[in-house]
């Protein structure tokens, strides 16, 4: 059994440059844990301003659930806004960045593995305990 304790916070930086914010980030499932093809599910508490990159090498669709404050997606289809209450999904391959806005955010993150990737690995079963 593998248990995320909900006080393990890291802090993470959101830029390349000395002057970077950093954001709080907690990863709450990882892959393998849930028997499924999810990558991570992690939990984000960005600073007003804050920048995170969207880079489509990693292989994976994002889900991101923004739970207090407001972001903006930046995308080669141009800024939205993504609110409290509201989710962005971002394809396999998508370019952006995503920036917190003028208060600090909280969003969930989902990420799971494209068809693209987890085609080519093999079947999950999930092992059966016996008493």
């Amino acid at each position: 059994m593998i248990i995320s304790a909900l006080d393990a916070t890291v802090r993470a930086a959101t830029g390349t440059t000395p002057a970077a914010t950093t954001a709080d980030w907690q990863c709450l499932v990882r892959r393998g844990m849930l028997h499924s093809e999810c990558e991570a599910v992690e939990h984000w508490t960005l600073p007003p301003g804050a920048t995170l990159e969207l880079t489509s090498g990693h292989g994976v669709e994002e889900a991101l659930l923004v739970l207090d404050g407001e972001l903006v997606v930046a995308a080669a289809t141009g800024d939205r806004p993504v609110r409290a209450g509201q989710i962005a999904l971002v394809p396999h391959g998508a370019e952006g960045r995503v920036r917190a806005g003028d208060d600090p955010v909280r969003l969930i993150t989902v990420r799971t593995l494209a068809a693209a990737v987890s085609d080519r690995l093999p079947p999950r079963i999930p092992e059966l305990l016996t008493p």
